[in-house]
């Protein structure tokens, strides 16, 4: 059974930042992106990025009724937590073999104490490494884009341990 890999606003936009939204979807996972993340998180996100996205097979999830109360219920049980974080957490949450894939720590803790698999874009390092979705080098430029980019938060010690390996 393929596992469902629910995609955050952190991740995508990191991934984007690291030149790897290409070779995301070459993975053997199904990637989806919540609807209300899409639209009021992802807006620099170019039309031909999308198509990029789309084309490789990333869906958007239109989350039901039920989901919705779901996601106001648990941004009410965990006020530190964005609407759209809890958008992603429901969402991961409903698949069969679902993953959250995020960046935010507490999205991270949350996620792990409701039983949820959780991981980050340097999973995804791991995982396009180990199916040799593409080239070393564009590991290793993601890995030092990511490394030298203030506004992403992602261990250094680990980055290092990565970059060493390659």
């Amino acid at each position: 059974m393929t596992c469902v890999v629910v995609n955050d606003a952190s991740c995508l936009i990191d991934l984007r930042k690291g030149q790897l939204l290409h070779v995301l979807l070459q993975l053997p996972y199904q990637f989806i992106v919540p609807l209300p993340i899409r639209e009021e998180e992802l807006l620099d996100f170019t039309p031909e990025e999308w198509r990029v996205l789309e084309d490789g097979g990333l869906t958007t999830y239109d989350l039901s009724g039920e989901e919705v109360a779901l996601v106001m219920a648990l941004k009410l049980e965990h006020r530190g937590l964005s609407a759209n974080d809890c958008f992603a957490l429901v969402t991961a949450a409903k698949q069969e073999n679902g993953i959250l894939l995020t960046g935010d720590n507490q999205l991270r803790k949350v996620a792990s104490s409701k039983e949820v698999r959780v991981h980050g874009v340097l999973w995804i390092i791991d995982e396009l490494l180990a199916a040799g979705a593409c080239e070393t080098e564009l590991l290793i430029t993601a890995l030092e884009i990511w490394r030298d980019d203030r506004a992403v938060f992602l261990p250094n010690a680990e980055i290092e341990k990565r970059l060493r390996n390659l």
